[in-house]
C-alpha cells in the first residue's frame, strides 16, 4: 500500500500510469516556480482561479441564500449567526457549505497527493490541466442547474444543491492553490494575503533596500489577487440576472486548461537545469 509522505505533491489516482521521468531526472514543483517563464503561467493560473472564486462567492452570496462557496470565513459566521437568531435556512446552508467544501479539499489533496515528487515541467502542466478538469466538470454542472432553475429564491432544495456542487469545485481548487505553497496566495481567500501584504509593507519599512526578484513577484501577484476578487465581485453584483454570468467560470477555467498545457513545450526550455544520474 502507498503510503502519504508529508510534502508531496500528486496528482489524480488514475495519473500514476502517466510516464514520468526517473528520480532525479525531473524537478519539484518548487523548482518549477522558481523558472522565470513558469512563474508567469502560474501567476496566470492563480489569477484566473481567484476569478472563479471570486465569481462564484458572489453568485452564491446574491442568489444561493446569502452564503458562499469559497470564502468559509464567512461562512463560520453565519453558522453562529443562524444558531443565535434561530436562523434554520442559513445555519442549514452555511454548515452545507463548509462541510462540503471541506470534501472538496480533502478529496483534492488525495488526488494531488498520488504522482512522483519530481516530474519533467511538460507532466507538472499535464497535471494540473487534468485537475482542473474536475473542477470544469463540477462548475459546468453548476452553470446547467442554474439555468434550467426558474426561481432559486424559492426553492430552498436547488440552491443547496448548487451549494453544493460549488463548494466541492471550489474545495478542490482550493488544494490545488495551497500545493504551490507560495505565502499568502490562497486564491479562495484573501484574508492570507492581505496578511502577508501587511508583512512586506513592514519589511520594506523597516529595512529599505534592493528586493529579490521573488519578493517583488509575490508582492505584485498578491496585489493582482486582491484587485481580481474585488473587480470580478463587483462585475457579478452588476450582472447577477445576465443569462451568462453563471457560464463565465465554466470559461475561465477552461482558459486556465488551455493555459495549462499549450505552451509547456516552451516552458519547458527555461526550466532549472536537471541533476545528471
Amino acid at each position: 500500500m502507498q503510503r502519504w509522505k508529508p510534502g508531496k505533491l500528486l496528482t489524480l489516482p488514475h495519473a500514476e500510469a502517466m510516464p514520468t521521468e526517473p528520480a532525479g531526472n525531473g524537478i519539484t514543483l518548487p523548482d518549477l516556480l522558481r523558472a522565470p517563464h513558469e512563474r508567469g503561467r502560474i501567476g496566470l493560473l492563480l489569477v484566473l482561479l481567484t476569478l472563479t472564486a471570486a465569481w462564484i462567492d458572489m453568485l452564491s452570496y446574491l442568489s444561493l441564500g446569502h452564503v458562499f462557496a469559497s470564502f468559509m470565513t464567512g461562512n463560520l459566521l453565519f453558522i453562529g449567526l443562524g444558531v443565535a437568531q434561530g436562523n434554520s435556512g442559513l445555519l442549514l446552508r452555511a454548515l452545507v457549505a463548509v462541510l462540503v467544501f471541506l470534501v472538496g479539499v480533502t478529496f483534492g489533496s488525495f488526488c494531488l497527493e498520488r504522482a512522483p515528487q519530481q516530474q519533467s515541467g511538460t507532466a507538472w502542466h499535464n497535471t494540473f490541466a487534468r485537475y482542473l478538469l474536475l473542477e470544469w466538470l463540477l462548475l459546468l454542472v453548476f452553470a446547467i442547474i442554474w439555468r434550467v432553475t426558474s426561481n432559486l429564491s424559492q426553492q430552498a432544495g436547488v440552491q443547496i444543491l448548487l451549494l453544493c456542487v460549488a463548494a466541492l469545485g471550489m474545495g478542490i481548487q482550493g488544494a490545488l492553490v495551497w500545493a504551490f505553497k507560495i505565502p499568502g496566495v490562497v486564491a479562495d481567500a484573501l484574508t492570507a494575503t492581505l496578511i502577508m501584504l501587511g508583512q512586506r509593507l513592514a519589511q520594506g519599512l523597516g529595512h529599505p533596500g534592493p528586493e529579490g526578484q521573488e519578493w517583488r513577484w509575490s508582492t505584485m501577484l498578491m496585489v493582482l489577487l486582491c484587485l481580481i476578487y474585488v473587480a470580478s465581485a463587483l462585475v457579478v453584483a452588476l450582472t447577477s440576472t445576465f443569462i451568462l454570468t453563471p457560464v463565465v467560470p465554466v470559461i475561465v477555467v477552461t482558459i486556465a486548461i488551455f493555459a495549462s498545457i499549450y505552451p509547456s513545450h516552451q516552458a519547458a526550455r527555461s526550466l532549472p537545469g536537471r541533476s545528471a544520474t
